[in-house]
């Protein structure tokens, strides 16, 4: 991964710029917002469908108590609920509910609530002119319905209850309803509108802030805190799945560890604080030359950093170690207590390995350490390969000695 994309808030995560920047436009920056609507769409799917059937439910409600009480005005009303509003919820409630429409949860559910505005108005509407006086309860619980219950974002919720508003104030003056009553009306579904795009923008802007913060959390449980890369325990992750992977599309594995020459000296000679620069430079140096998308690169452990390479080309797997053995003697550290060069360098081990091979997983990437201490041993700064079926894997204790020195 390239440590070149991250910046130095939240161990460079854009979650943690994000946060610093705000959004008060309740918007993210670039894939963030993508990223966030998917999130978003997937934890308003269960709440959408129970409030469809809870909406089902209210109109069929009303409809059997205009039935029971025989109000005056329930017939022509009720063959509207029934005839058009119950099965228009009923189809929106089911569309929302099968997994093929998901993608298209937002613009089901926007359409779907703006046709059941337009009905429900429609009949409030008729329900006023034959003197009922409930009319707008149902009129409210629509724009309700549709800031709190639907999961829709704010700028969309907010426009939908804003065109339910409009669209009443139209009906009305088309219909002849009387000014006064319109007038109230329209006032009382304004503020319903604002309560709602109130309660709509609040959700939305914790809801914002939870993804963001929850996802910083993952990414500081992933990363070193010192160098921004991935640490021990993901590479341990990663390593197992894409070994497996490999062995299921007969692909090649390149392991390189790459350690600091003499870095305990440096430490000693210039300080723990250059210590840590001189390991921050060096990552951000390595990480540069992970340019494909599934090369992997963690901070293994010290001074030591692990590259993985999924099915590498032929010259890719042979010129990178170099370049990344180059690139790093490149950036000029002074170093005066090393015996291999002025400057800070480092010793690269490579193995190839197959996951089909007679090799196991430990096995190759023991072969990939013995490589970088191969290197340390023929005098550091230099570049070892090896093959996993050519290797005889040794017990580990060659470290000892070049440990003390790095």
């Amino acid at each position: 991964m390239e440590l070149s994309k991250l910046d130095t808030d939240g161990l460079g995560s854009p979650y943690a710029a994000q946060l610093k920047r705000g959004f008060a436009k309740l918007r993210f920056a670039g894939l963030l917002e993508k990223d966030f609507r998917e999130f978003y769409v997937q934890q308003n799917l269960p709440r959408a469908r129970l409030s469809g059937l809870i909406a089902l439910i209210l109109v069929l409600a009303v409809t059997c108590i205009d039935l029971v009480l025989g109000a005056a005005t329930g017939a022509e009303l009720n063959k509207l609920r029934l005839g058009v509003l119950c099965p228009l919820v009923a189809v929106i409630a089911i569309a929302i509910s099968l997994p093929t429409a998901r993608r298209y949860y937002t613009e089901v559910a926007s359409v779907g609530v703006a046709l059941i505005g337009f009905v429900v108005t429609y009949i409030a509407h008729l329900a006023a002119l034959q003197g009922a006086s409930y009319v707008l309860a149902g009129l409210v619980l629509v724009i309700l319905y549709a800031c709190l219950f639907l999961g829709l974002l704010f700028n969309l919720a907010i426009g939908i209850a804003a065109l339910l508003v409009l669209t009443h104030f139209v009906m009305g003056i088309v219909l002849h309803l009387p000014l006064n009553q319109l007038y109230y009306m329209t006032a009382i579904l304004g503020a319903a509108a604002v309560i709602g795009g109130i309660s709509t923008y609040n959700l939305e802007h914790a809801l914002r802030t939870n993804f963001l913060e929850t996802r910083l959390l993952n990414t500081l449980a992933e990363r070193d805190g010192l160098t921004g890369l991935y640490n021990r325990r993901i590479f341990d992750e990663y390593i197992g799945r894409v070994w497996r992977q490999s062995r299921r599309e007969d692909v090649a594995l390149q392991i390189i560890f790459i350690d600091i020459d003499y870095f305990k000296i440096y430490n000693d000679f210039y300080g723990h604080q250059a210590g840590d620069d001189c390991l921050k430079k060096v990552a951000t140096s390595i990480a540069r030359c992970a340019k494909r998308p599934f090369d992997f690169l963690a901070r293994y452990g010290g001074e030591e950093f692990v590259l993985v390479l999924y099915g590498p080309p032929d010259d890719y797997a042979r010129s990178l170690p170099e370049q990344i053995r180059r690139d790093v003697m490149d950036l000029l550290i002074p170093h005066g207590g090393s015996e291999a060069a002025k400057y800070v360098t480092v010793s690269v081990g490579v193995a190839f390995a197959r996951a089909g091979s007679a090799r196991s997983l430990n096995g190759a990437i023991q072969t990939a350490d013995e490589a970088m201490y191969q290197a340390k041993r023929e005098g550091r700064n230099r570049v070892v390969f090896k093959d996993t079926n050519d290797s005889e894997v040794e017990t580990g204790n060659f470290r000892v000695v070049y440990r003390e020195l790095g």
